[in-house]
């Protein structure tokens, strides 16, 4: 599978300065992705295009000038809200030998996988701040994100997981 890596700042960043597969940090390669790439322009615009799809009609993108209205965090999450609790109701319903591993299951494990992707996908989109060359997950960023700035999408790396 595949995804995207987009490097966000407050200001433009010239284009031979922008993010690169080596500027990942070693635990993503280890972790996360199998190998990354830089995407071409066409590879880079068809990926903003995805990212746009995909934060909905709260998003807009004048040029590279990303605007994500502050009212993103109320309707963003409300698939994997309702697939998180559905997970939780399932977990609750797991007796002590399995939680205990006394009885093996990988119910459990996959259950627990689900919880925690619902709440943040890991395998997903990732963001990556230029100003502190951080590295953190597309839901991440969007909980924890002040929105009542515009950003800009500079670098774009194509990563295989």
């Amino acid at each position: 599978m595949h995804s995207s890596v987009f490097e966000i700042s407050h200001a433009p960043i010239p284009m031979s300065k922008w993010a690169r597969a080596g500027n990942l940090p070693d635990w993503f390669y280890e972790q996360i992705c199998d190998y990354a790439e830089n995407a071409d322009p066409e590879q880079r615009r068809n990926a903003i295009s995805q990212l746009c799809r995909a934060l909905g009609s709260l998003c807009a993108l004048d040029g590279d000038r990303l605007i994500i209205s502050p009212q993103i965090k109320e309707s963003y999450f409300h698939k994997g809200y309702s697939c998180f609790i559905t997970t939780a109701k399932k977990l609750a319903q797991i007796d002590y030998k399995t939680f205990s591993g006394c009885r093996t299951t990988p119910t459990l494990s996959l259950v627990l996988d689900k919880l925690n992707d619902s709440y943040e996908d890991k395998r997903g989109v990732y963001i990556y701040l230029s100003e502190t060359g951080e590295l953190i997950t597309l839901d991440r960023w969007l909980r924890t994100t002040d929105f009542s700035k515009s950003f800009y999408i500079d670098g774009t790396i194509n990563y295989h997981y």
